[in-house]
């Protein structure tokens, strides 16, 4: 059934049945806004409409990053890798951070 705008329905969707997130390329990334718990070391953000919770060994040096940043986050879920681009000296367009989570 096709909408106005000429995308056409989802019939997954439509029927109710559960959509399972379709697996991405090691290059796909998705532009995120993560929350950081320093106290946990959980790291959680919202993708395809789902929360997702991951959690790395040094949270301090995801915000220290979050705060310098000059471009949305990053996240890669086919390799778990969080990508920050943070101001440098010298680095017209900032210098990239990666950040490797686990699961929480």
């Amino acid at each position: 059934m096709p909408f106005e705008n000429g995308a056409t329905a989802d019939r997954t969707a439509q029927s109710g049945t559960l959509r399972l997130p379709r697996p991405r390329r090691v290059d796909e990334f998705v532009r995120v806004i993560p929350g950081v718990d320093l106290s946990q070391g959980s790291i959680t953000f919202v993708v395809d409409g789902q929360l997702e919770r991951h959690w790395h060994h040094e949270p301090r040096l995801i915000t220290e990053a979050l705060s310098k940043a000059v471009q949305p986050a990053r996240w890669f879920p086919a390799t778990r890798k969080l990508t920050l681009t943070v101001a440098a000296t010298g680095h017209r367009t900032g210098v990239q951070r990666h950040f490797i989570l686990s699961a929480f």
